[in-house]
């Protein structure tokens, strides 16, 4: 079952809404639903609410990155080996995922994801230097 988003209309005083486009300058949040849905969902799960414990939807575009993935697998080019896609195109690949990070640094395509080729792909948390800082080395 997909969760869909559901709109509705609210107003806040101004001095809310002046704070919510702080935090949406400050480049925490992207937009204004956003920081609502966070704050609901906090409120909610301060008060126990099951529906707040619930994992958020994972978004088309990273279904569609995994799939990506499963097929290079079946590639030898590919297997077992870091990709670095720009939507279903293949920009770069290598054995180092470090190396292939500081490659794609300077390319102009936005987003550019980067995942493990393998018949069954997973999120990886991964610690990045600066771009800045491996720019400047």
């Amino acid at each position: 079952m997909v969760n869909s988003l559901q709109t509705f209309a609210s107003k806040l005083p101004k001095a809310l809404a002046d704070e919510v486009d702080r935090l949406i300058a400050s480049g925490r949040y992207a937009n204004r639903s956003e920081v609502l849905r966070v704050a609901v969902r906090a409120l909610l799960e301060s008060r126990g609410s099951p529906a707040a414990r619930a994992d958020p939807p994972i978004p088309p575009r990273v279904h569609a990155f995994y799939r990506r993935l499963r097929e290079l697998a079946k590639d030898a080019r590919y297997r077992h080996r870091w990709v670095a896609l720009h939507g279903d195109d293949v920009l770069d690949a290598d054995d180092d995922h470090d190396a292939l990070i500081r490659r794609i640094l300077d390319r102009p395509e936005e987003p550019i994801d980067v995942g493990l080729a393998t018949e069954k792909p997973a999120p990886r948390r991964i610690r990045l230097s600066s771009p800045v800082s491996v720019r400047r080395a």
